[in-house]
């Protein structure tokens, strides 16, 4: 019935192109998967947008109802449900596309129940959706099935296990301990600041990057870098999606700094790997000897434009 419910709402905002009522039960960083594709909405604005492409693009093929029937749902733990459902794209009654398969993940927040994580079986190869490719018998294909090691059947804090990683990240920086930091990353990952995006294939593409952090430390008298989780949420069985500040401190005072920054981790067996990172930066190259703070902090989707091949 929860499932249903977060079902028939998300379905009604999406065709009413009801932007606030889309927000009411969606949660954010919010992803969605197609069967080639992978997009991380992180603002309302990427969220309703995304949403109402979707809209535009079904009801240009004649579609006035989108219709979506839960056929199983289960608790992962008290907070998150998982589930699946068939899409039915219609048009009075009679399809417009093929049925199709897709599998949510909700989140309890507030006491609302929101889509969290969406993975859909239409073939579209990017998001948002301009035209939407449904499989041919779409509605009788397995729908995507729903991870055995999810980390969210846990009794675990997201911003927990992200400023924990986050520690592990500054204890190796302020010890000087290149090969600890190392063994943080899932190589090859990427690196993104407010113009470039850099993908990190080794430790020694590392080594330019760790070693200016310390010159930076030494530049500003301080003593130890500490980087503070501000928020952070599991977007997936196994991702995790957090913000966070980066301070250079000599005692309790910030010498240079705050830096936001946002960090993609993964989750292998127990322990979590950085697999991409963002840091609000003007600098144009990488890497770079001196870091020059800025006020934008560039969203996963507008990276994923502009490094679209």
């Amino acid at each position: 019935m929860i499932y249903q419910d977060a079902l028939d709402a998300v379905s009604r905002a999406i065709m009413e192109e009801d932007g606030p009522g889309l927000m009411a039960r969606a949660k954010l960083p919010h992803l969605v998967r197609t069967a080639q594709s992978e997009a991380v909405m992180e603002t309302p604005e990427d969220l309703i947008q995304g949403f109402g492409v979707f809209a535009q693009a079904v009801k240009a093929l004649g579609a006035t109802q989108l219709v979506r029937l839960a056929t199983d749902a289960t608790y992962l733990s008290p907070q998150y449900i998982t589930g699946h459902h068939v899409t039915h794209t219609l048009r009075d009654a009679l399809p417009v596309i093929e049925s199709y398969t897709n599998r949510m993940v909700l989140i309890c927040d507030a006491g609302i129940w929101k889509m969290l994580e969406t993975e859909t079986t239409l073939q579209n190869p990017h998001w948002p959706i301009h035209m939407p490719r449904a499989p041919r018998d779409g509605a009788r294909k397995a729908a995507p099935a729903a991870p055995k090691d999810d980390v969210r059947k846990l009794a675990v804090s997201p911003l927990r296990l992200y400023q924990d990683f986050l520690d592990a990240l500054s204890e190796a920086n302020n010890a000087g301990d290149f090969d600890g930091y190392c063994n943080h990353m899932l190589f090859p990952y990427s690196s993104h600041t407010e113009a470039t995006d850099t993908i990190i294939d080794s430790p020694e593409d590392v080594r330019p990057f760790f070693d200016g952090l310390r010159q930076t430390l030494a530049k500003h008298g301080a003593d130890r870098i500490a980087r503070c989780a501000e928020s952070a949420e599991f977007i997936s069985a196994d991702l995790i999606c957090g913000y966070h500040a980066t301070e250079f401190r000599a005692g309790e005072a910030c010498v240079f700094g705050p830096v936001k920054s946002r960090m993609v981790l993964k989750r292998q067996n127990t322990d979590w790997y950085l697999k991409s990172v963002t840091n609000a930066l003007q600098n144009k190259r990488y890497p770079y000897n001196v870091p020059r703070p800025g006020k934008a902090l560039v969203t996963l989707q507008k990276i994923q434009e502009r490094t679209r091949t």
